[in-house]
């Protein structure tokens, strides 16, 4: 026996037996693995979304943030011509910094308010569909239930609501 194990021959066909064995099971590893995932993406408790078109695709929802924007913006630049109508020109370069910074902040709050919306009527329809996950559309490579259409829907009927008691509540 220790003699079949020094010749290289007998060594190197032993080798090779073994390594095409292994890569057989590997192989048979992963085909049973890629059925149960293709059996299992119809009944999916995952929820996907493609995030990037809700405020494309919603005019209300475009119109509020660039609304928001546009008065930030507005607000920001008023302010500013009135505090650095007597300053030098270096004390407004650094209070142009300075607004610039707020603007960020405000734009971040007004991303975060619309984001919110989304994220409410995502969850709304997550709940509908029994779903224990909603991900981005972009993150995902295969798999799980497409629910963006829904998410529209609840979104445009919120922002309809939303609509209907501010108008309400400028008639009081």
């Amino acid at each position: 026996m220790m003699q079949a194990l020094r010749n290289k021959h007998n060594v190197k066909t032993v080798s090779f037996i073994v390594a095409v064995v292994f890569v057989l099971g590997i192989g048979a590893y992963a085909m049973m693995g890629t059925g149960n995932i293709a059996n299992a993406a119809p009944t999916s408790s995952i929820g996907v979304v493609d995030q990037s078109t809700m405020i494309q695709q919603n005019s209300t929802l475009g119109a509020q943030y660039q609304q928001q924007m546009t008065a930030a913006a507005s607000e920001l630049q008023s302010e500013f011509d009135a505090q650095s109508a007597n300053m030098s020109e270096e004390e407004k370069q650094q209070y142009f910094a300075k607004m610039q910074e707020r603007f960020g902040e405000k734009q971040a709050e007004i991303q975060k308010n619309i984001q919110g919306k989304i994220d409410a009527a995502v969850k709304e329809v997550a709940e509908k569909k029994g779903l224990n996950l909603v991900v981005d559309k972009a993150a995902v490579l295969y798999g799980g239930v497409d629910i963006s259409t829904e998410v529209q829907t609840a979104l445009t009927n919120a922002l309809s609501k939303e609509a209907t008691a501010d108008q309400a509540a400028d008639k009081k």
